[in-house]
């Protein structure tokens, strides 16, 4: 079976930087995919230019932690702060939505109006994915996964990384985003059971990749890195998820910022030897719905 990647850019629509980056990486490079934040200065942005640009796959990055909320605070006063954003501390968010009653039914209302503002937009459900994956939380899972059926989606974004080979490979070594993955393989169990006891969303077999990665290296997806990560991608469904333009991505060295190229992400999505790379190793490439439709003809 010929290895499948999908080339995703998360925080789509946090930004005029973001989404000019996400355009330019779909037009001039490798990018086959983004997932839209409903919520974020420059989301009704990303969504004409995602029109205007219809072979990028787009879907919906469901936030439940850090950023934006679509409802004012006075309706989730237990969920986010008076900047309407919610907690930074995953750990005690995650303690909230797992023991607060009142928590739970606003970070519902929430979820259920991202869901609705993504379907108001008439794109297509590419697929489902977590803000710092955090729709893995169980109870943040549970909700998703009734919004999925409700609304039609049924592609869902599932990490799972390996450790070993990222740090033999020359990736960051150890530290939180380390103890996240191995936190989130562990969830991934659980979460997986609850799929497999629905089989269906919206009507629909459940998709999932096969691999997940862009955890263990977030922010700092260098060239380097990228490269030898595509050398040893499996045979199934894969997706690399980046952060062009954003915040989140680390800063290119001075000296080395070209042509509106400010960070390592955006440099790998646009890079000439990544591009040989995928061509080399006979990577096919596309969006989700079209690994789904790549899969059933394996099939």
């Amino acid at each position: 079976m010929t290895r499948f990647l999908i080339i995703n850019a998360d925080d789509f629509g946090y930004s005029s930087e973001v989404n000019a980056a996400v355009i330019r990486a779909y037009k001039e490079g490798v990018l086959t995919s983004s997932s839209l934040m409903t919520a974020e200065p420059g989301c009704s942005e990303a969504v004409e230019l995602a029109k205007q640009n219809p072979g990028l796959g787009v879907g919906l990055h469901v936030v439940t932690t850090y950023d934006r909320a679509i409802l004012p605070h006075e309706k989730v006063s237990h969920v986010t702060n008076g900047e309407g954003k919610f907690g930074a501390d995953p750990v005690r968010a995650g303690m909230k939505y797992s023991f607060s009653r009142i928590a739970r039914k606003e970070l519902r209302d929430e979820m259920q109006a991202q869901f609705e503002r993504f379907a108001a937009f008439g794109l297509s459900w590419s697929h489902v994915d977590g803000h710092q994956h955090f729709h893995m939380h169980p109870y943040v899972w549970d909700t998703m996964l009734d919004l999925c059926d409700e609304y039609g989606a049924h592609r869902i974004r599932i990490p799972y990384e390996p450790v070993i080979p990222h740090l033999r490979n020359g990736g960051d070594g150890p530290n939180l985003n380390t103890a996240a993955s191995l936190a989130l393989q562990v969830m991934r169990r659980r979460n997986i059971r609850k799929l497999r006891e629905r089989k269906t969303l919206g009507g629909k077999q459940v998709f999932l990749c096969d691999h997940v990665y862009g955890q263990l290296q977030t922010g700092n997806m260098n060239t380097d890195y990228v490269i030898k990560l595509l050398s040893r991608l499996q045979q199934g469904i894969n997706e690399i998820y980046f952060h062009p333009g954003s915040p989140h991505a680390r800063k290119l060295p001075g000296k080395a910022q070209r042509d509106g190229i400010l960070d390592v992400e955006m440099d790998s999505l646009l890079n000439e030897n990544v591009r040989q790379c995928i061509i080399s190793e006979h990577l096919v490439t596309g969006r989700y719905e079209d690994a789904e439709n790549y899969l059933r003809q394996q099939l």
